[in-house]
């Protein structure tokens, strides 16, 4: 004997490469699939929708018509829709309305993997807030409501910005209460409201936040079923 094992047979031989392309070929599909599916949580491009598309109904509004709706996808969680509105201002920036419906996974790899939350929790803070009201509103004297507002949906925190001749409002509200609102299928709603008109009447602006309905495909419950809260 010289201390070399004995040749592996043809056969032997050839179950070991077939063994190796085979583990090789799942690994690479594997791969291949969670890069695909990491792909999918990327954010869809904007797409053009009818107002009727919208998981919201607005009164109607002389000052704040709907003048275009577009939404896109964030995985299979996130929807994400933006509603332009009228302005009946001269001040620059868009008024509009933001709705982010975040619904649970239907499965266990959907579990495990999602996309990064599109917004915040909590929505704002003071510093996320300031940032957010001097880009929103230039050169105008902005004020943070020292008291939450409320509308069907439970309460919401507000800003207000002002000048000589006009005055801006920005809204944001999260809903997540599942035992009186939300169908079991939707994990949260956030809702961001930013609109500026002529005048000083705060109330008026904010008529249309107060007023909205939420329209998801799920049904979640009508202003007359929320008088408890």
């Amino acid at each position: 004997m010289t201390g070399k094992g004995a040749p592996m047979p043809e056969t032997a031989r050839r179950a070991a490469l077939w063994a190796v392309l085979a583990a090789a070929t799942l690994l690479t599909s594997g791969c291949a699939g969670w890069v695909r599916d990491n792909l999918t949580q990327s954010p869809t491009p904007w797409r053009r929708i009818q107002p009727a598309a919208l998981p919201v109904t607005l009164g109607e509004s002389r000052d704040f018509p709907i003048v275009a709706a577009r939404m896109r996808d964030t995985g299979a969680v996130y929807k994400t829709y933006n509603v332009a509105l009228g302005n009946p201002t001269t001040l620059p920036g868009e008024n509009r309305l933001t709705i982010d419906v975040q619904t649970l996974p239907d499965s266990l790899f959907g579990a495990l993997v999602q996309p990064p939350r599109v917004f915040p929790v909590p929505l704002y803070t003071m510093e996320t807030l300031t940032v957010t009201t001097r880009r929103e509103f230039p050169d105008m004297k902005v004020k943070v409501a020292d008291a939450a507002r409320r509308n069907r949906y439970g309460d919401y925190d507000y800003a207000t910005a002002q000048d000589e001749q006009n005055t801006c409002v920005l809204a944001w509200q999260l809903i997540n209460d599942h035992k009186r609102m939300l169908p079991e299928r939707i994990e949260a709603v956030r809702v961001e409201y930013r609109v500026c008109g002529v005048g000083s009447n705060i109330r008026a602006l904010l008529a249309p936040f107060d007023g909205m309905t939420l329209t998801l495909p799920e049904t979640i419950l009508e202003a007359q079923d929320l008088g408890g809260l």
